[in-house]
């Protein structure tokens, strides 16, 4: 489970009762801060992978996301209303709500994309003991497949294997038949004095036999029996006995495997920055009521992710995307942290890297940057010769 962003620090209120908190002004910048850790120690840079499993939607579908923007108000009803805790707020307030409504109180989701997404369970089996439960890391919400790698793996090798042991998905043993494409590189801010480099990776239906034929209601099925065992060894005991390795072969880590439209995935993960608690589901608010757990870890960077995958219009683009990265330069593009550095490089590194921000822009900074980028990318499908194993132009959906 990948660090998006430092959490929340830690604050108990009610549901639906507001948090004073400091805000920085300064745009496109996380407003957490780093995480602290001892002076003495020196940060981890470590390597993981995930992977974006999409389809297109049914047309019906798509018809009825057309009627249904997402608004503000539904959103984060806080910030709408003017509250003066989520209305004032600069930081990573004001940047989600450039990159999801710019200048509107409003926003369509037509790209039709629909994504495979996972709902984590809320409390950390393998880390928890008999006297003190300890929370996932980004509990409760709606994730993709992905983790660290392994030693000796690919991110490409360690994003199947996440893909197969969270998702309960059976990959072909035949790479060829199980089609996955680099989405973007990106290196995370340090959390818990650990910083990560990720892969994106995106998979997609139209290329994908084995997840056009998924079902979700099987695997589902599979989590619950996984639970219902493991609720068995705590309950008899025999779970606290069990070695690390042990408890992770039995313990739940994914609740519930879904596919969501984009306009509800964008806003699951928008809401987990609202400064008013927002739970995205029933599971997630009884659970954290159970666990004393009183805000939701920001989910920034999934959300960053769901936004670049809107701008494809269809499996052509991406794949044309994908196709023309360097893996090593983007690589060297998104390292700005290095193994072992000092908490004081830490600091001056991300320093750096927000000056940088202020003439380095990135690929979308607004809703209206993403929407032109979205039509310049439709307008280059329609125009280029269809790409082998596609439809012609015309036939791609808009």
């Amino acid at each position: 489970i990948l660090p998006q962003g430092p959490p929340f620090q830690a604050q108990c209120f009610k549901a639906g009762s507001r948090v004073p908190r400091p805000v920085p002004r300064r745009p496109l910048v996380l407003d957490w801060g780093l995480m602290p850790a001892p002076a003495e120690q020196r940060l981890q840079v470590r390597t993981a992978a995930t992977v974006v499993c999409v389809r297109r939607a049914a047309a019906a579908d798509v018809a009825v996301a057309a009627e249904a923007p997402l608004r503000r108000a539904e959103a984060d009803p806080a910030e709408a209303s003017g509250d003066a805790i989520s209305a004032s707020g600069g930081g990573d307030f004001a940047a989600r709500r450039r990159l999801v409504f710019g200048d509107s109180d409003q926003v369509l989701f037509n790209s039709g994309w629909e994504v495979l997404l996972g709902q984590g369970e809320v409390q950390n089996w393998v880390r928890s003991t008999p006297e003190k439960n300890e929370p996932m890391r980004y509990p409760g919400e709606w994730k993709f497949a992905g983790g660290a790698l392994d030693t000796g793996e690919t991110p490409e090798e360690a994003a199947r294997r996440e893909l197969e042991e969270e998702f309960m998905v059976e990959l072909p043993r035949d790479h060829s038949a199980s089609r996955l494409h680099l989405l973007s590189i990106m290196q995370t801010r340090p959390v818990r004095n650990v910083s990560f480099i990720v892969h994106n990776f995106v998979a997609a239906a139209e290329e994908n036999p084995w997840l056009e034929e998924l079902d979700t209601d099987e695997v589902n099925a599979a989590l619950a029996r996984r639970r219902k065992e493991h609720s068995a060894r705590v309950a008899d005991g025999s779970f606290w006995a069990l070695g690390k390795a042990e408890r992770e072969a039995v313990a739940p880590e994914v609740r519930e495997v879904r596919w969501l439209s984009m306009r509800d995935a964008v806003r699951n993960a928008f809401t987990s920055m609202n400064p008013v608690l927002a739970p995205v589901n029933a599971f997630q608010s009884a659970e954290f009521a159970r666990l004393g757990i009183c805000r939701r870890d920001p989910m920034f960077v999934s959300m960053v992710t769901l936004l670049e995958v809107e701008s494809f219009p269809c499996v052509r683009s991406l794949t044309e995307h994908s196709g023309g990265l360097d893996p090593a330069l983007e690589l060297e593009r998104a390292r700005w942290l290095e193994d072992g550095m000092t908490q004081e490089e830490v600091a001056a590194a991300w320093e750096a890297k927000v000056r940088r921000s202020s003439t380095r822009a990135p690929m979308f900074q607004s809703a209206e940057d993403l929407a032109s980028l979205r039509a310049r990318r439709l307008a280059a499908t329609v125009t280029a010769a269809p790409a082998a194993g596609q439809p012609p132009a015309a036939e791609q959906p808009d």
